[in-house]
């Protein structure tokens, strides 16, 4: 009787996949804090860690935007700065309010459920900005 190992199957086509796009890893890690957090049902835990992780993440965008504006500070355009800051800033924003959503009302609430779904959708797209994979290219394409 053959066996066959996890990894040569449906776990190496996943595998495959998110390493195929280092960002997808990123956006994973971070529906799982999310998902973690909800699971626990601690207000002041979604609070604290949450706001915690928005937070860095929101920076990490920042200093990725400031990198950028480095590499040619000649041609940056204030439009350009726009366009780099204002996603990540309206994402951070719109974080904030999912948390103080779910902090504030009640557990099973519309408020508190539509908290949490803003907050999920917020944040992978936070950590997706601040996923070192959005920068990387192909090798084919540096050539």
């Amino acid at each position: 009787m053959m066996t066959t190992h996890f990894l040569s199957g449906p776990g190496a086509r996943l595998g495959a996949w998110l390493a195929a796009r280092p960002d997808r890893l990123a956006v994973v890690n971070a529906l799982l804090l999310t998902a973690i957090l909800i699971l626990l049902g601690n207000a002041d835990l979604f609070r604290f860690v949450g706001g915690a992780a928005v937070l860095l993440c929101a920076a990490a965008v920042l200093v990725r935007a400031l990198r950028r504006v480095d590499r040619n500070p000649l041609t940056l355009h204030p439009y350009d700065l726009a366009v780099m800051l204002a996603p990540p800033a309206i994402a951070a924003a719109l974080a904030a309010l999912a948390i103080s959503l779910v902090v504030g009302h009640a557990p099973g609430s519309f408020a508190h459920t539509m908290g949490l779904v803003l907050f999920t959708i917020e944040f992978a797209l936070l950590a997706l900005g601040a996923s070192d994979g959005a920068d990387a290219a192909p090798e084919a394409a540096r050539a």
